[in-house]
């Protein structure tokens, strides 16, 4: 069988043509990052605000994989494959791991979006939030030796699936719309959908807590298989945020801090745990897996939320008890 030998006009043909498959989702990583800082993308503030009687940034954030979802039959009529992932676990571990991964989100101030923006931002101690990902994933995989848990194919979405989601964004955009002073939130929140659904046909397992979590597992497997694409797309996404906060001038340098760099490995770490459990980060449960609308797809995003509004409580409460005792003495 003869090789075949390209002259210099196809291989140049062939070239360029690499180049767009590679810049396309490079830029619209850049893009998902500058948008992601420009709504201050973290579920932790999200919730906060909720309970504040500002749900504008949750529902935002919620639905923005919908929007994505509905775009499924696009990209089918196009022949454009866009497979949808839902986790096999345990029950327990989904709602132990969901739980435990808000509880830790609010001991570190932010979601792992939360972590990359604040990050982007200038809070250099946010890097160890990162360190304890890796430490807590590589942690989990040692106490759960005989590991059952993986990632396999979601059913494809069916008519009742794409009923509840437009029910779901027609509630959301309403939602959206009540908020005068926030109207900003709905034209961000169908754009990120649309970068992100469209992110996803390049580059399936694109979020950043997947990526952490591959990393990891490469060190107990000992086998590398990360394309290089992931780790460009990562790069683009911290830089779109980065970019935005010097374009608006809210960038806020702060060196490590011993106190808050201690804290916040603590909490990476079992955030690490709880995302191993689940099998991804909020980032990942939010865009690739809830839109689905399946029993298995929104278990883990409401653990999530129960921990982050339980811990957000009780943190109110003792803070409120301080401040109470405080004024007694």
């Amino acid at each position: 069988m003869g090789l075949v030998v390209l002259d210099k006009g196809a291989r140049r043909e062939l070239w360029a043509v690499n180049e767009v498959v590679v810049l396309i989702p490079l830029t619209l990583a850049f893009l998902i990052g500058w948008v992601s800082q420009r709504m201050g993308l973290c579920l932790v503030a999200a919730i906060t605000l909720a309970l504040h009687k500002r749900p504008t940034l949750f529902v935002a954030l919620a639905s923005c994989g919908l929007f994505g979802l509905l775009l499924t039959p696009l990209y089918q009529y196009l022949g454009v494959s866009q497979p949808f992932y839902q986790p096999v676990a345990p029950y327990p571990h989904i709602l132990l791991g969901g739980f435990l991964f808000g509880v830790s989100s609010v001991l570190n101030n932010g979601c792992s979006v939360g972590t990359l923006t604040k990050l982007a931002r200038g809070d250099l101690s946010k890097a160890f939030t990162i360190i304890g990902w890796v430490v807590g994933i590589v942690l989990w995989h040692h106490l759960n030796m005989d590991i059952t848990e993986k990632r396999t194919l979601a059913p494809s979405p069916t008519s009742v699936n794409y009923l509840l989601a437009i029910g779901l964004v027609i509630g959301s955009l309403l939602v959206l719309v009540r908020f005068q002073r926030e109207k900003h939130y709905v034209g961000l929140s169908i754009l990120l959908g649309l970068l992100t659904s469209a992110l996803y046909t390049f580059e399936p397992h694109w979020t950043p807590s997947l990526l952490f979590y591959d990393l990891s597992k490469a060190v107990w497997i000992q086998q590398w298989g990360i394309s290089a694409t992931r780790f460009g797309i990562f790069s683009m996404l911290v830089i779109g945020m980065y970019c935005f906060t010097i374009y608006r001038k809210t960038f806020d340098y702060r060196a490590f801090n011993l106190l808050d760099s201690s804290r916040y490995l603590c909490a990476g770490t079992l955030m690490g745990v709880g995302a191993s459990m689940m099998l991804g980060g909020n980032d990942s449960q939010i865009l690739l897996v809830f839109p689905t609308l399946h029993l298995t797809t929104t278990l883990p995003l409401l653990a999530i939320c129960s921990g982050i509004v339980l811990s957000i409580l009780l943190k109110e409460y003792m803070a409120r008890l301080r401040k109470q005792m405080h004024t007694n003495r």
